[in-house]
């Protein structure tokens, strides 16, 4: 499916994060690229999905793919590039809208969705339910563990695995980036999402 390609291929994608030593070094740890089954803090069920930089943005797009052709948005913002950590999230959603309209909006805002830390950003098929969350760090969760997830996971060559990502590592640097500000403000604005809380 066209959707599920890559927003930029050729290009080096930096991480959203990456695993550092206490004193905010870098080690020489490398995410593993594979998927894990768990059981969430409220009881639901869904896929732990590790991938480097490199195939973060053509996986993200293959999980979305499998929602159907309606979506809603919740793009919520953790931190302000400027000021540092909010006090409070702030959320902006926007309910059902065509697949092929987010999938641009994701395409424009590539280094803020895909190499910029200071979101989350879930996305949820409006026929089932089903939701495909991106969280700052880089790493994605799907709800609940269906198998259109393992089958569009499959296809793209990730294992099952025991593995944990960057999720379970003890000091983590995120990134952010001066030019996903512009990207933040367009994504929003293009997707006509409304802040709520």
């Amino acid at each position: 499916m066209s959707n599920a390609s890559p927003p930029s291929p050729g290009t080096r994608s930096l991480p959203k994060a990456q695993s550092v030593q206490e004193d905010g070094t870098p080690d020489s740890w490398t995410p593993p690229s594979g998927y894990r089954a768990q059981v969430a803090p409220d009881g639901a069920t869904r896929l732990v999905i590790s991938v480097g930089a490199e195939q973060l943005p053509a996986v993200h797009l293959a999980l979305i793919a499998a929602l159907g052709d309606k979506l809603s948005i919740r793009y919520v913002q953790l931190t302000d590039r400027a000021v540092g950590q909010l006090p409070k999230a702030l959320s902006w959603v926007g309910m059902v809208l065509p697949a092929a309209k987010v999938i641009e909006a994701l395409h424009a805002a590539r280094r803020l969705v895909w190499e910029d830390g200071r979101h989350q950003l879930w996305i949820r098929g409006e026929a089932h339910g089903e939701q495909v969350v991106l969280d700052e760090l880089g790493v994605l969760y799907t709800y609940p563990d269906d198998l259109a997830f393992r089958d569009a996971l499959d296809a793209l060559g990730l294992p099952l695995t025991n593995d944990v990502g960057i999720d379970g590592r003890d000091y983590v640097k995120v990134q952010f980036l001066a030019e996903a500000d512009a990207e933040e403000a367009q994504l929003i604005r293009g997707l006509n999402l409304r802040q709520v809380g």
